[in-house]
């Protein structure tokens, strides 16, 4: 049971942040959607890093892997070699770790937060 909820966090942290980026178009909006789904879905704060974090790293992954797919590799492969990196692989990595650590830590704030709210739960 609790796989699956973590589970369903992780699919519904990308979901609402896909649907914010979208409308909003700031990164910072991974944040509050994973602070958003654990804060609504309780459970601990570990796993709430967790479903926040992959989420997240997902979301940017396959969205990232599929731009520079589609572009052939044009902005990642100039955007790598100004940051110095080997490849564009890497940069899709890094940026999947970046997203992934700003969703993990808005879920682990929203976790905390309604633990403080309603400690009995």
């Amino acid at each position: 049971m609790k796989t699956f909820k973590v589970l369903i966090k992780i699919i519904l942290t990308a979901v609402l942040a896909f649907s914010f980026q979208s409308t909003a178009a700031a990164w910072w909006t991974v944040a509050v959607a994973g602070f958003l789904i654990s804060f609504i879905i309780s459970s601990n704060g570990i796993s709430s890093f967790i479903a926040g974090f992959l989420g997240i790293a997902l979301l940017w992954f396959i969205v990232a892997a599929y731009t520079n797919f589609t572009t052939d590799s044009l902005l990642t492969d100039k955007i790598a070699a100004i940051f110095s990196l080997p490849s564009s692989g890497l940069l899709i990595l890094i940026t999947s770790i970046i997203g992934g650590l700003a969703g993990g830590l808005g879920a682990l704030t929203g976790s905390h937060l309604r633990s403080l709210i309603m400690p009995s739960e």
